[in-house]
């Protein structure tokens, strides 16, 4: 039993292609984990300084090219927020790279077992 060239041809086409795009996803999905989680780092350590000045500090967020007053509370608030979502990002990110990874892993292993077979049919 033996499969013509074309089709085969688009099999090893197809198998590829798949191979490239969930390589491709998996870098990229890891990139923007790794931008998550330098972001969280930073809201941390931002949050960490802002923990150590007094209650009434005075205190400004950056908006644009201004800076605008605000609560103390108000910004360990909302950077505890952030922490919080890119934890939960990081986390939904992380389900896509195992699933990218899977997708790799079989498209490989496919790959490689219908070159296994083609080279036992010119064997034989």
């Amino acid at each position: 039993m033996s499969i013509n060239e074309q089709a085969l041809g688009k099999i090893v086409h197809d198998l590829q292609t798949k191979l490239q795009e969930a390589t491709r996803m998996v870098a990229s999905v890891q990139a923007q984990i790794q931008t998550r989680d330098r972001e969280k780092r930073l809201s941390e350590l931002t949050n960490k300084e802002l923990s150590a000045l007094q209650p009434d500090t005075i205190t400004y967020k950056s908006v644009g090219k201004m800076f605008i007053q605000e609560p103390l509370k108000d910004l360990t608030s909302e950077l505890t927020e952030r922490v919080s979502e890119m934890d939960k990002d990081m986390a939904a990110l992380d389900k896509k790279r195992i699933y990218w990874e899977r997708n790799k892993a079989e498209a490989q292993g496919n790959l490689q077992e219908l070159i296994r077979q083609i080279q036992q049919a010119q064997g034989a």
